[in-house]
């Protein structure tokens, strides 16, 4: 079995979305215009602040696939979960 089939979905999603989040930004032709304008804003200031919060949804959302990803994986192997093993000791004290 190669190392590229043992890569689970949620990395591939996880990769694409944030592919996503950096590269659609960097295309100029996708925001070199000035209209149409928002509250008197150019069309290039608003893009680019759309995208700011575009990204940092994607983010969490690739946050929450690979946690819950690592989370499965742990339990697969038999070992704890790290949030689990920080109130485990909480409690022991």
């Amino acid at each position: 079995m190669s190392r590229l089939s043992a890569v689970r979905p949620a990395y591939w999603i996880s990769g694409v979305l944030l592919a996503v989040a950096v590269v659609v930004p960097l295309l100029v032709s996708t925001y070199a215009k000035d209209e149409p304008r928002l509250w008197g804003f150019p069309f290039f200031y608003w893009y680019q602040l759309m995208w700011v919060f575009i990204s940092a949804i994607l983010v969490s959302i690739c946050f929450q696939l690979v946690s819950r990803e690592e989370r499965r994986r742990r339990a697969a192997q038999g070992l704890k979960n790290p949030d689990q093993h920080d109130a485990d000791e909480e409690a022991d004290r």
